[in-house]
């Protein structure tokens, strides 16, 4: 998608992802709990490749393997990217995702937000426009901003971040599937062989059917 990261002005592009209503958690996750197999991802609303994983690769694995129940997915909002201070663009994006949650509007959020990148730490994400964006997705601004503002919030994306950084990630996107940690961007065939894997070790062993997941696609 050659819009990503791209230079924005006037009007926001609409992402044009709507996942179901039944696979989403109340929280970062879709996808059932139960599901074997739970993809965890960490990402930077200001990476550009995590914006192509979230934006193209995605709802491919949503399709193929959330839905019919074989993966849950698990989003980690860090914020690594940002030049710190209260402006820190990373900070405020990961703030506004927590934001985004108490309103039921996370992947909704999440969309909007990489879909309309504009730059690292160059305005793409200063707070009027995040707000802007925010509502672009279905947010109520008003909300949206206050909760910007809000302690527990903001510690929350300090304690992740925090966390991430313990854990030795200091490049986004980094994933892990089974526990086994993979860094960068992985296309939906490459990810889908990776989640095959584990759901068949997932399996119990006295199962010989076949997997019901539906073989990797790299279609956009």
């Amino acid at each position: 998608m050659n819009q990503l990261g791209g230079k924005v002005s006037g009007t926001f592009k609409d992402p044009a992802i709507a996942y179901p209503a039944s696979l989403i958690e109340t929280d970062h996750r879709i996808g059932s709990p139960d599901a074997p197999v739970t993809l965890e991802v960490y990402e930077d609303f200001q990476c550009p490749i995590c914006a192509e994983y979230s934006l193209s690769v995605e709802p491919i694995l949503v399709s193929q393997y959330v839905t019919p129940g074989t993966l849950q997915i698990v989003h980690h909002d860090i914020a690594i990217l940002g030049r710190g201070g209260a402006d820190d663009e990373s900070k405020l994006a990961a703030t506004g995702a927590t934001c985004a949650v108490n309103q039921g509007k996370y992947w909704d959020y999440a969309h909007w937000v990489y879909n309309n990148q504009d730059g690292e730490n160059q305005g793409g994400f200063r707070r009027e426009r995040l707000v802007a964006i925010a509502e672009a997705a279905g947010l109520d601004g008003t909300q949206f901003n206050t909760c910007l503002d809000d302690a527990s919030a903001i510690q929350g994306v300090a304690d992740i971040s925090n966390k991430a950084l313990g854990m030795g990630i200091n490049s986004t996107p980094t994933m892990y599937i089974g526990g086994q940690q993979y860094v960068g961007l992985k296309s939906a065939q490459e990810l889908g062989a990776l989640i095959e894997a584990a759901a068949a070790s997932a399996a119990p062993a006295s199962s010989a059917a076949p997997s019901t997941a539906a073989s990797p696609s790299t279609a956009p």
